[in-house]
């Protein structure tokens, strides 16, 4: 759910790659009859993302015109992941597009495989319209499931379409136990357009981040505990305070909505933490 450079790739140009690699030339024939009905898709693909609107691009399943949606697959599966294939550049253009190798579903992931934002199982058309494809780790895709959105609640967040990046959504909370634990979740975030919460809030359950970034902070609060003793030996519950504050600083530098930052922020402001709760026994 985070922002990603929207590729250049054209979508015909793209779908030519795929199709001039076809076999059979009558399968050809009839992929290359439907190609401006692939670019008008792609168009209007487009226009509804950059308004938070893609459950309105309609599903077809059975494919498009002459060609059947498996067909129209494979020039996924088959003619742009293949790495002998023309398209398969596009395809590793792509997957580098996220910054940092990290995967803009979860931000922990690193890259491993291009994600359908809208399903090639419902939208077999969209196979390979670059804008419909962004780098993934593996957990995030699966997570998102093949299911088409039915509404504008359930409508994905786009990596490349909404900038989410400039409001703080990602909070975290310290339970006091020994060890100390964070739970995770979204905030209200008042200058977030309509419904646009509602899918941040959509997307973070569907893909399990609460949990994730749980465990993940359980490694992190475990990892720390002995370099937050030997602050808080030097100059007491202030100093660590203050140390912890300056490594939520640090880390809101990549990014306000990363996990680490939101970590760090609830253990910088909880007074039960800096007073002796780091502690792991």
């Amino acid at each position: 759910m985070w922002s990603v450079k929207s590729p250049s790739f054209e979508s015909g140009a793209t779908f030519d790659l795929c199709a001039d690699r076809i076999n059979s030339a009558v399968l050809r024939a009839k992929m290359k009859g439907i190609r401006q009905e692939i670019v008008d898709l792609s168009t209007e693909y487009d226009a509804y993302a950059k308004l938070g609107k893609l459950y309105l691009v309609e599903t077809h399943k059975k494919g498009i015109g002459a060609v059947g949606g498996a067909d129209l697959i494979k020039n996924y599966t088959g003619r742009m992941v293949g790495k002998k294939m023309p398209a398969r550049a596009i395809y590793d253009a792509l997957k580098i597009l996220p910054r940092n190798d990290r995967c803009p579903f979860c931000r922990y992931g690193t890259i491993e495989t291009l994600d359908h934002v809208l399903p090639k199982e419902s939208y077999p058309g969209l196979s390979v319209a670059p804008k419909n494809l962004v780098g993934s780790c593996n957990r995030c895709n699966k997570g998102k499931h093949a299911a088409a959105p039915t509404g504008p609640k359930d409508c994905a967040v786009h990596p490349y379409f909404d900038e989410i990046d400039d409001q703080r959504w990602l909070i975290a909370e310290i339970v006091e136990t020994t060890p100390a634990a964070a739970l995770f979740s979204v905030g209200i975030t008042p200058g977030f357009h309509a419904n646009l919460r509602a899918r941040v809030l959509h997307q973070f359950d569907a893909l399990d981040l609460a949990h994730l970034y749980s465990n993940v902070a359980t490694e992190e609060i475990a990892g720390i505990a002995e370099e937050l003793e030997e602050v808080f030996q030097a100059g007491g519950f202030a100093d660590v305070a203050a140390h912890l504050d300056r490594k939520c600083r640090s880390r809101h530098k990549s990014g306000c909505n990363s996990w680490q930052a939101a970590l760090y922020e609830a253990m910088a402001s909880s007074s039960w933490y800096c007073k002796g709760g780091f502690r792991t026994s």
